[in-house]
């Protein structure tokens, strides 16, 4: 059976149930300065913190005998293992860094058993391994294909009867396997003309967009059909979770916002809108900031205020004099309970019925972030989230390993979400061009 010495990083990436999981069955072995680490790491509030948890406690409930080794239900042998002190190793390492520890623990293990490997996602711990004449594995995050990530929409060739028969009966039947429920299409007949419609999996059947695409005071740029889209899902109270990808300027947010003060303040569907994202800085870090709770927000929230008073800049009703600014409106939206921003770090044990959640910039949301958005979610409420996988600023995360992508590779096909990727930028010509040149 084959030996495979964890690095902490291993750990720390994701729940030890999921690291075993995805090995075959072998001898796992835990150095004691691997234990040590994690002891540093438990008290932390974020992913590293959790599967640092995780991995004491599972250690914990294999007791006694973690040192002579304890066969699991899962085929492996866990052992934690002391530091391999007579080692010998070149003395410029230092005796007392964990990086050498757990070396000296995959180098002794090398000699006694042979078939050995030091499972890590350290580069310099390989290189040095390697050296040192150890084996090494790169555990390999599970990453998602961005190139060929779902986009939730696609085009078909149609006849020019099957055209007739759409608008006439507001249906066509199109039974085929590729299509996913929720999925978009941009249906093309032989004339050259293209019709938007949506495939309804429950039916085998694609059906028309909603017909009234006014939101709030804006309807989707002319000839931009994933912004049709978007409208159409962000409208369908069947979907209750939709997922907006995009470039900067697409209209992800100011969408989302539209159509979430249209459900709450004209139709009435959901009782408020709350507003949350994730409060990674681009750049450097300003530290912490002094007041309240929303006042602390101020900062992180100026793409949402601006968005925000783009859409009331018309808005007017008896209680709105012609001299009230977009600014005097907002805050009156906010205090009679239409609009309420939130920081994600009070989502968690909170359960939100009725409401209209948006999530933005959601391309900096870990796994584990994502699941907790998703599972606050009562009765009624309705989950949009957007992200931009061209602008992460969590450094912990790329565009094939964060939560954003994950929840859009395992939600596709579900009745109750979908998704739209938008492509046009639509803020600026300069905007655009940035988009298309630095990439």
């Amino acid at each position: 059976m084959p030996t495979r010495v964890l690095d902490t990083n291993v750990l720390l990436d994701r729940p030890i149930n999921e690291i075993l999981a995805s090995m075959e069955p072998c001898s796992i072995v835990i150095p004691l300065a691997v234990v040590n680490e994690l002891d540093k790491f438990k008290h932390l509030d974020d992913s590293r913190g959790y599967c640092a948890r995780e991995a004491i406690r599972y250690l914990d409930a294999s007791r006694p005998d973690l040192h002579k080794g304890v066969r699991l239900e899962n085929g492996h042998i866990i052992t934690v293992e002391l530091n391999h002190a007579n080692v010998d190793l070149p003395e410029s390492l230092p005796r007392d860094k964990v990086d050498t520890r757990i070396l000296g623990v995959a180098k002794g293990l090398g000699k006694e058993k042979g078939d050995v490997s030091l499972v890590t996602q350290d580069i310099c711990v390989r290189i040095l391994a390697d050296a040192l004449g150890v084996k090494t594995e790169n555990y390999v995050v599970e990453r998602v294909n961005t190139d060929t990530l779902y986009r939730g929409w696609t085009a078909i060739g149609i006849s020019s009867e099957q055209v007739q028969h759409f608008y006439q009966f507001g249906s066509i039947e199109y039974e085929r396997e590729a299509l996913l429920p929720n999925q978009y299409l941009v249906m093309e007949d032989e004339t050259g003309g293209r019709n938007l419609g949506r495939y309804d999996g429950s039916a085998g059947k694609i059906v028309p967009l909603v017909r009234d695409m006014s939101i709030f005071g804006i309807t989707p740029i002319r000839d931009n059909i994933q912004q049709c889209f978007a409208v159409d899902a962000l409208l369908n109270p069947d979907i209750h979770l939709v997922t907006l990808l995009g470039p900067a300027g697409t209209g992800k947010t100011l969408l989302a916002l539209a159509a979430g003060l249209h459900q709450v303040i004209n139709t009435r569907r959901h009782n408020n809108v709350v507003v949350s994202r994730a409060l990674i800085p681009h750049g450097q870090d300003i530290g912490f900031l002094p007041g309240s709770k929303e006042e602390k927000l101020n900062p992180w929230m100026g793409a949402i205020y601006d968005n925000l008073h783009y859409l009331i800049r018309n808005f007017t009703t008896t209680k709105y004099g012609t001299a009230a600014t977009p600014a005097d409106k907002l805050s009156s939206f906010m205090q009679e309970g239409y609009l309420e921003l939130e920081a994600l770090t009070y989502i968690r044990g909170r359960s939100i019925p009725g409401q209209w959640i948006i999530i933005d910039e959601a391309q900096n949301l870990t796994k584990e972030n994502i699941k907790t958005i998703v599972t606050r979610a009562g009765a009624g409420t309705k989950l949009v989230i957007t992200g931009d996988l061209q602008q992460i600023d969590n450094c912990r995360l790329t565009a094939q390993n964060n939560g954003f992508v994950t929840l859009i590779d395992r939600f596709k096909g579900n009745g109750l979400y979908s998704h739209v990727a938008l492509e046009r930028t639509e803020r600026s010509t300069l905007a655009a061009l940035g988009v298309e040149l630095l990439v």
